[in-house]
């Protein structure tokens, strides 16, 4: 249970700052292209810690690298309040993005040896986001946007407070290259897949709350909306996502991705949403469950596998944005969405390819 609640914690502590973070932008008078910037290299300092940080827990083991990265998390989530133009913001999201790099690897790595569901672990992910969103939205709403970035901070302390009394085995040392393409390649597959998945995505996700009040929602809708998608991964995850055989899982994830991004094009006002954040929490129960099971069968160097994951999601988020920022630009917050469903629907054709072809 302690796992599952650090879990709960920091994913919810994750999503009230991402979520509420274009909001703050436009407020310090930040444009929609500075906007993508800083989601960029926000998720490129991800991408670059995730990929150091798996590897190194699986040579020198969990501990130190879960603990030291919910302290530097807790302090990265605070340190967004002072940020006053987009040079500021855009330094201090790309140092939150490196610490939040350092211990998820580690984390799921740590829920595999333990012998728990991956599927249930992540469910927690999912309803921390849920509850923390409509928590953040009442604190954005009725109190200023900026504290949103204290209470995730207060999220990631918890969890820090909860990992500090976790009790770790003696760890056996996994030899690990510094570039393992040997892991690379017998994840090909789903890497590229989750890849192109989810820069279509991130297109979207960059501009989401822009578009949810654009067409009329309030801060705290917002929230609601975000809560809608989050309870549905946890229902799903906690009571399915560990039954389903993991490759049908991807395949299906990927599948109703597309068809979820392009329902998103239909919505007139904010209410009809609502549905459509049910069929994008199963897609993405579907596709995270079964590529975290996935990966964590197939590879010894669970650790580094995770951390590519999280670095190839990382990837996504650089390219997602700058696109998405071109595509505004010449278009519509509307046509990130055709974009993504498309990409979607590539990801799902190519897996079922690669797959084939291994």
């Amino acid at each position: 249970m302690k796992l599952s609640l650090i879990r709960f914690f920091t994913f919810g502590a994750l999503m009230v700052s991402w979520t509420y973070l274009a909001i703050f932008a436009k407020e310090l008078g930040i444009s929609d292209t500075e906007i993508g910037v800083i989601v960029a290299f926000n998720a490129l300092a991800l991408f670059v810690s995730s990929s150091i940080f798996g590897r190194a827990s699986d040579k020198y083991g969990r501990k130190w690298f879960l603990w030291s990265g919910l302290a530097l998390s807790a302090l990265g989530f605070f340190l967004q309040i002072l940020a006053q133009d987009f040079l500021s913001l855009l330094i201090l999201r790309v140092f939150l993005g490196f610490t939040l790099g350092i211990y998820p690897a580690a984390l799921v790595a740590f829920v595999k040896e333990s012998k728990q569901s991956l599927a249930k672990f992540s469910s927690f992910g999912a309803l921390g986001w849920g509850v923390g969103t409509l928590i953040g939205g009442l604190i954005a709403f009725f109190f200023a946007i900026n504290q949103v970035f204290l209470f995730s901070s207060f999220l990631a302390f918890l969890a820090l407070m909860i990992a500090l009394t976790l009790k770790f085995q003696k760890h056996q040392a996994i030899d690990v290259p510094r570039l393992p393409v040997d892991v690379v390649k017998r994840n090909l597959p789903l890497y590229l897949a989750v890849l192109i998945r989810h820069t279509g995505a991130h297109m979207i996700w960059t501009f989401w709350s822009l578009f949810l009040m654009e067409l009329g929602a309030d801060l705290l809708w917002v929230g609601v909306i975000q809560t809608m998608n989050s309870v549905t991964q946890f229902l799903f995850m906690y009571t399915l996502g560990g039954r389903i055989k993991y490759t049908f899982s991807v395949v299906a994830g990927l599948l109703l991705s597309s068809v979820t991004f392009l329902s998103f094009t239909f919505a007139t006002n904010f209410w009809q949403l609502i549905p459509t954040q049910i069929l994008l929490g199963v897609s993405w129960a579907l596709l995270y469950v079964g590529g975290l099971r996935y990966l964590m069968d197939k590879n010894v160097e669970k650790a580094t596998a995770g951390g590519l994951l999280e670095s190839v999601l990382s990837m996504a988020s650089i390219i997602g944005p700058f696109l998405g920022a071109y595509v505004v630009a010449f278009g519509s917050y509307r046509s990130t969405m055709y974009v993504a469903s498309i990409f979607a629907f590539a990801s799902f054709a190519l897996f079922l390819f690669l797959k084939t072809k291994q």
